[in-house]
């Protein structure tokens, strides 16, 4: 499913490309058909990774990460941690 209405704050999965099934948190939407995701571990905070709408599936939002990451409070091993509680609860 392909979804533009991706926002900052939503936790996303690769549908395509090398990285096909990594779950990301998106960091800043970048014009109108990308955004910029992070991981926390391979694509820290401060270097995130150019993806397009098409290629990304929303998994869900997660208000707590939203709120950080606009505080500035979000640390990479905290993202990296949370990511994978996350997939924890999904599956």
């Amino acid at each position: 499913m392909k979804d533009k209405n991706l926002k900052t704050g939503d936790v996303a999965i690769s549908r395509a490309g090398h990285d096909e099934g990594r779950a990301y948190l998106v960091v800043k939407i970048v014009g109108e058909d990308f955004c910029l995701v992070s991981d926390g571990r391979l694509r820290k905070l401060d270097n995130p990774k150019l993806k397009r709408f098409k290629h990304l599936d929303r998994a869900g939002e997660r208000q707590d990460l939203s709120k950080s990451l606009e505080e500035g409070k979000l640390t990479d091993k905290s993202l990296c941690e949370e990511l994978k509680k996350y997939l924890k609860q999904e599956r």
